[in-house]
């Protein structure tokens, strides 16, 4: 592109920014509240929102109004027992539950206040849904024990009354909660202007409606017992269910009334004692509708059919029957490893549908000794017991005596008892002793049969005469014929001479001579010969000739001429063993044997 055409372009843009930037500077507003619609979804007018927040705020609060007003007519038809008004009024409440709640959802305000008010206000319907249907099954109750008393049927009036009671325990705790709920509905109101008296109203209905379910008026008198005589009183007894098997819970529950002038009226506080088989069981007091109720697991009873009553200080109920049917046992038993002196710790388990507890198990050995111990909360039971030396054959039983369950025996177990103190008996580590000792006494008669037939083979060492002993000429050095030196060079025989006397030829003449007719491998092993006779000589080590020159090496300890020796092995193998010899490695290896020599004492040595 033209250079000229560049420039044109840039200025143009300059201008064109110039030129919208003098747009903004008398008026910098960028965003209106009134008509910001901006597309794009990375930017948002912060204060835009918070008028849409407001806006949202005062379009919903009529809605929530409405929706707290409920609570107060719900809850005084309630009271008034205007059931068919108070159910109409509950449905509309969930209508407009549902419907302010979808509008939370759809304006995002589930972490609002207006949520908390929806949230407390939906716990005040649910707590009035369940008086009204308590109020409506109290109604029908009542109503059905006066037409049982009329009939004379105690049984089903039992029955009744003690449904009744059940409904009444209930309603506790409902009063506290329905509080709570309507002090959170106050205090969110009155922030957004709310009127919050209906609600406050309701608080007080639903404090007598509680009030008078816990405690009715009715509840204290009762159509005329004829049956029953001025002063005293009558229990009834319902026990559910009337069959079952060990550790299954029982409920035994009844009702206490009394005759006072010509009202009957609920005993309160009345001591109840509940016998199985004319043995007392529980004690129990009545409460303030004079109804008792207790529970008791079936644990230490027969299996079969027993009879139940309950007794007051003047009247006794009606006998009921308990069938308890019997069911199996298990006993487990595990032992542990006997100790030095013959204890052994023995444990295991009862069990049933649950685990059997405090139960006595009997732990039998040798079928003539006995000894019982008892099950934990868990049916686990454990004992030590000491065994005389011997073999001995282990039962655990239960015998299920006072139990509804049957009997039952462990598997027998074995244990053997050492006759001395820490060694076992048993076969297999006998065997495995026995095993071991062999071997051991095989591999200590091999090695001292090898050690003494060695002994036998070894023989003296042969005094090896010096140089100084030799004449020159001669020496030590002059290998008669078969010696070592012969053999040590195969093919070649090295020339005696005439005899000479001792001390006529040195170590270094020997080197010479052998060197001129044999060569420098020749002589050096010759060389080596001598000195390692000499070295044998004064250390006795016996058959040094089947030591290797490194091995002969290592045992040159202690003198002062073994560290020059050392230095005159590797010389030696170079020559010998290394094929090719240079002027350097025989100059080297003269200086070796030299050294050597000197170390040794010369031709003193």
């Amino acid at each position: 592109m033209n250079t000229n055409i560049r420039y044109a372009v840039l200025a143009f843009l300059t201008i064109g920014i110039l030129s919208a930037l003098a747009l903004f500077v008398s008026t910098p507003l960028l965003y209106a509240l009134e008509k910001d619609i901006f597309p794009s979804r990375f930017h948002e007018n912060t204060e835009v929102l918070k008028q849409q927040s407001l806006n949202s705020t005062t379009d919903i609060i009529p809605r929530i109004q409405e929706f707290i007003d409920y609570t107060g007519p719900v809850s005084l038809n309630i009271r008034i027992h205007d059931i068919g008004q108070a159910s109409r009024d509950l449905e509309r409440f969930g209508h407009s539950q549902g419907s302010l709640k979808n509008l939370i959802i759809r304006l995002d305000m589930n972490e609002s206040e207006i949520q908390e008010i929806e949230k407390n206000t939906a716990l005040q319907k649910e707590i009035l849904e369940s008086l009204l249907n308590t109020s409506i099954s109290l109604d029908s109750l009542q109503s059905m024990e006066v037409q049982y008393h009329s009939q004379n049927n105690p049984d089903m009036l039992t029955t009744v009354r003690l449904r009744g009671n059940e409904l009444r325990k209930k309603v506790r705790g409902l009063n506290e909660r329905y509080r709570n709920a309507t002090e959170k509905v106050v205090e969110s109101g009155t922030k957004f202007g709310l009127d919050v008296t209906g609600t406050k109203e309701s608080q007080n209905q639903v404090e007598q409606i509680i009030q008078e379910i816990e405690q009715p008026k009715t509840a204290a008198q009762l159509p005329v017992d004829t049956s029953l005589i001025p002063g005293e009183d009558r229990v009834s007894l319902f026990i559910r269910p009337e069959t079952g098997i060990y550790r299954e819970v029982i409920e035994y529950q009844g009702i206490s009334l009394t005759l006072r002038g010509n009202t009957t009226l609920r005993a309160e506080s009345k001591p109840i004692t509940l016998y199985l088989d004319d043995v007392p069981v529980s004690a129990i007091v009545t409460d303030s509708f004079g109804y008792y109720n207790v529970k008791i697991p079936i644990e230490r009873i027969t299996a079969g059919t027993h009879t139940i009553y309950a007794r007051s200080s003047t009247s006794r109920s009606v006998n009921r029957t308990l069938t308890v049917i019997p069911v199996d046992s298990v006993t487990n038993l595990t032992l542990g490893t006997p100790d030095p002196v013959g204890n052994v710790n023995c444990t295991g388990s009862v069990m049933a549908n649950y685990p059997v507890r405090s139960a006595s198990v009997q732990i039998i050995w040798d079928r003539t000794h006995v000894i019982v111990t008892k099950t934990d909360a868990n049916g686990y039971f454990m004992r030590e017991i000491r065994f005389p030396p011997g073999r001995h054959t282990i039962i655990a039983g239960f015998s299920g005596e006072g139990f509804p369950i049957n009997s039952s025996e462990s598997e027998p177990y074995v244990v053997d008892i050492s006759l001395l103190p820490g060694l076992e008996t048993d076969s297999g580590h006998l065997l495995s002793i026995i095993a071991v000792m062999g071997i051991f006494i095989l591999f200590t008669g091999a090695a001292a049969f090898y050690l003494r037939r060695m002994s036998r083979r070894n023989t003296p060492l042969p005094d090896i005469p010096r140089d100084a002993d030799f004449p020159a000429g001669t020496g030590s050095g002059h290998p008669q014929p078969g010696s070592d030196l012969q053999a040590a060079v195969p093919g070649h025989t090295i020339p005696a001479g005439d005899p000479v006397k001792s001390g006529e030829e040195t170590l270094i003449a020997y080197y010479t001579r052998v060197l001129r007719e044999l060569g420098l491998s020749a002589a050096s092993r010759c060389v080596y010969q001598q000195l390692a006779g000499r070295i044998a000589h004064d250390l006795r080590i016996k058959r040094h000739t089947a030591l290797t020159a490194r091995e002969m090496s290592r045992n040159c300890r202690g003198k002062s001429y073994c560290g020059a020796f050392a230095r005159f092995i590797p010389v030696y193998e170079r020559i010998r063993y290394g094929g090719q010899v240079s002027v350097k490695d025989q100059t080297v290896f003269e200086t070796a044997v030299s050294s050597t020599h000197e170390q040794m004492g010369g031709e003193n040595h």
